[in-house]
């Protein structure tokens, strides 16, 4: 396997690793340790180019936490231990321990119950700060869930598409059957905005111009706004953090905002027919790229902008064979991937056609892979983060 492709898994492995409770340096070593097989603390410090003091603190933190095993010999030499076994004996562990806490949430509450003062505490206004995508979205939920009249769904397109793949729109669906009024308001252009907005379900849609790039759901008694939403797909989920705040003040300003941006938005029609036919010929496209959610995601702006997917794949081989068999007008190729890389793919398929429509999507910046570029003349090159947009530019 090429060097590159190996510092790629790497990569992943340690970013995975971080959610089984190790830190980024513990991650490195333990990755380095699989690699070298029995080795002397030493020898692991030079080879994860770590300081050997720290080194030697950090397998002892992981022959704690079971990753790794030290033998009786002198010197000392360290093992990995078998990934599969720590890992779901981590998942078991963080099982139980979920359990447990299952078990004595009702006694636990009795016992706060019985300690909280009885003195009827003033209705002061609350103000959280939620951090984490996921956390953000779970609160909208909640809200959604609480609204018993009508809210305002202010947000980017990019967030729309991410809350398509979470429970929203259930929330949604299960508010609607309540009588209660969602009003979405997002920018888009008029080509994409009906499949969004029936996407997440939501019959009162309109454009807008928006305050900022962020995000604004408002009911009658509480607000969540967030700040800047990215429209790229790598966009850290951890950095996204929103404000929650049931002041009245300030939810009553954000609403008079929403309802002023409501007055002024253009209204448009949810309930068009699928018997309609399009305006526009529909283009068709191939997506490759190793990373999964970068697939998803591109792949949802292309469907809402009405380019047809027809392919995705996840390594350069797999796209060639996929490109011969369906023909799209256009290929998205990253050219990072473990398995046959991109300039494999793009060299395959103009054998195939030599006018095929390739563009490159990748993150390197090398002078090596720029002159590679030139050399072997794409379509187009489009460095990550990328704008969805522009993108979308190259085929109209």
């Amino acid at each position: 396997m090429a060097q590159e492709a190996v510092v790629d898994f790497e990569k992943e492995g340690i970013e995975l690793l971080k959610d089984f409770g190790l830190d980024e340096d513990e991650a490195k070593v333990y990755l380095g340790l699989l690699r070298m097989g029995s080795s002397k603390a030493s020898e692991i410090s030079h080879f994860t180019q770590t300081d050997r003091v720290r080194g030697y603190k950090i397998l002892e933190n992981l022959k704690n936490q079971g990753f790794v095993t030290s033998t009786l010999s002198s010197p000392i030499k360290f093992s990995a231990n078998e990934p599969k076994e720590i890992l779901l004996d981590i998942i078991k562990k963080r099982k139980q321990e979920a359990e447990k806490l299952e078990n004595n949430v009702e006694k636990l509450l009795e016992i706060l119950n019985k300690v909280k003062t009885n003195q009827e505490t003033a209705n002061l206004p609350k103000l959280t700060v939620i951090s984490g995508r996921e956390n953000i979205y779970d609160q909208i939920i909640k809200i959604i869930d609480e609204t018993t009249d009508e809210l305002y769904l202010v947000t980017t397109v990019s967030d729309l598409i991410r809350m398509y793949y979470t429970d929203i729109p259930e929330a949604i669906k299960k508010a609607s059957k309540r009588n209660v009024v969602i009003k979405l308001m997002t920018e888009l252009e008029i080509s994409t905005k009906l499949e969004c907005a029936k996407r997440l379900g939501v019959n009162y849609f309109k454009i807008a111009k928006l305050p900022s790039q962020g995000r604004i759901i408002c009911n009658s008694s509480q607000v969540l706004m967030s700040g800047y939403t990215s429209s790229t797909s790598s966009q850290s989920t951890s950095d996204d953090s929103a404000l929650v705040t049931n002041s009245d003040e300030i939810s009553g300003n954000m609403r008079s905002l929403c309802k002023f941006m409501w007055k002024i938005g253009k209204e448009i029609r949810v309930d068009k027919t699928k018997d309609e036919p399009s305006q526009q010929k529909e283009t068709t496209a191939l997506v490759v790229d190793d990373d999964p959610d970068a697939v998803e995601m591109f792949s949802d702006y292309l469907e809402i902008k009405g380019i047809q997917v027809v392919g995705k794949c996840k390594n350069g081989k797999e796209g060639v064979d996929v490109y011969e068999q369906l023909r799209p007008d256009v290929v998205f190729l990253d050219i990072m991937m473990p398995e046959y890389d991109g300039f494999y793919a793009l060299k395959k398929i103009r054998e195939i056609n030599p006018e095929s429509k390739v563009i490159m999507v990748t993150a390197d910046f090398t002078s090596e892979t720029k002159k590679k570029l030139r050399e072997m003349k794409p379509t187009d090159v489009i460095y990550k983060p990328y704008d969805v947009e522009k993108i979308l530019g190259q085929l109209f």
